[in-house]
């Protein structure tokens, strides 16, 4: 029987449900990723006590009706929160998404056969092991995954579960069992009833998955429903990808698939999928730079940085080094940049604003006389030492 180092809390809140006579297990993630030799990050926890009753259990605790229709409650414990759901049958869903009802039960089997994929099926704690109606063991150890009964009603129920396949055979390295794969093939239409920032989560996980570049080989049919812009996918090479960071891999897609129009065609996409301003909006500049300005020289790179800043410089070298159009070479004069902290930004000289006063620039004089002395001590006209610079400003004030 397995045995898993479950944390303190966890097994205090397992117990103190056994001890008032209910079923209680770990259940779904946690207990794949012990089975994967992972630790897992967070743990849901199943049981046969109604949401009433584990809140009577647990009154000594600070309690949140999380999901209680649901049958879902969070105990509060050591600043932790672990959520705690009763077993339950899902009624009818019509949205793709959602079960219009929830009904409870007493069997832990009727709980996990609700469950999207047979490697989230499982059930653990350390009085009775794992429960594990579906294979779900089996299938983690051959690295399958597969839908618990039949992969159409599965994804019809709750679309999600369709790019949830193909993010963990990203991130996990499993291939999709076949049934499951031509099920999520045929439905992945059904991904436009689901919310763009559920979409959003999963496909940057997917992109940064150790499988990615396979995934996104195969699943092309899939990601251009949310992702109508990548129809057609163009992809890097093979060894590079797999170097590169996430947002490199993402901007590379559109670059090398959209050419010319791979920037507004990206702002629309993430706009779309509603990610955070600093991902759409730095991406977007990227790819505006990408290929257009000198990045091969020390001066060249510097100016960038002074023109978009080092996140903007960082992600447009990454993605050139990726799609191949620039030599590593030009990441390295960009890190002793950084490593020198070579001036990219008016406050890195060695005057200020005060200065420019005590000289007789006003209003909008200063910060245009600030950018030109920068430009100046990048392209190495000008030495970045304070004397020098304000001698420069006197000589273009009284010109």
């Amino acid at each position: 029987m397995h045995s898993f180092n479950l944390p303190e809390d966890v097994l205090h809140i397992l117990t103190r449900i056994s001890d008032c006579g209910y079923s209680a297990h770990v259940v779904g993630g946690p207990v794949r990723d012990f089975l994967l030799g992972n630790v897992p990050h967070d743990y849901d926890i199943t049981t046969n006590a109604l949401p009433e009753k584990i809140k009577e259990i647990f009154s000594d605790l600070r309690t949140v009706d999380t999901g209680i229709k649901h049958g879902t409650v969070t105990v509060v414990l050591n600043g932790e929160n672990y959520e705690i759901t009763t077993y339950r049958v899902d009624g009818e869903y019509k949205d793709s998404r959602h079960p219009e009802s929830v009904s409870f039960t007493s069997r832990l089997e009727e709980d996990l056969a609700r469950r999207d994929f047979t490697m989230n099926a499982i059930a653990y704690n350390p009085t009775e092991g794992i429960t594990d109606p579906f294979g779900g063991e089996a299938d983690i150890a051959s690295g399958v995954i597969c839908a618990v009964g039949d992969p159409e009603k599965r994804f019809t129920e709750d679309a999600l579960r369709i790019l949830r396949a193909i993010r963990f055979s990203s991130t996990l390295g499993f291939y999709l069992e076949y049934e499951t794969y031509l099920a999520a093939k045929k439905l992945g239409h059904l991904l436009l009833n689901v919310s763009s920032e559920r979409i959003s989560t999963e496909w940057f996980k997917l992109m940064g998955g150790r499988d990615a570049y396979r995934v996104l080989e195969e699943s092309e049919e899939i990601i251009s429903v949310f992702l109508p812009e990548l129809t057609g996918i163009k992809l890097p090479d093979f060894e590079r990808f797999g170097k590169a960071p996430t947002p490199a891999r993402h901007l590379s897609l559109f670059y090398l698939t959209l050419g010319d129009s791979a920037a507004p065609s990206y702002k629309a996409a993430m706009t779309r999928l509603r990610t955070d301003a600093r991902t759409r909006d730095l991406g977007t500049l990227a790819l505006t730079c990408i290929g257009k300005f000198d990045t091969g020289t020390r001066e060249g790179i510097n100016l960038l940085m002074a023109d978009f800043g080092i996140d903007a410089v960082r992600l447009t070298l990454e993605t050139e080094r990726l799609v191949g159009i620039r030599e590593d070479k030009s990441f390295d004069i960009f890190e002793e940049l950084i490593r020198t902290r070579a001036p990219y930004r008016t406050e890195d000289l060695d005057l200020n604003g005060n200065d420019l006063i005590a000289i007789g620039y006003r209003g909008s004089e200063i910060g245009k006389e600030m950018r030109a002395l920068l430009r100046a001590v990048i392209e190495g006209r000008l030495k970045n030492e304070r004397a020098a610079l304000i001698r420069s400003a006197k000589e273009t004030f009284n010109g």
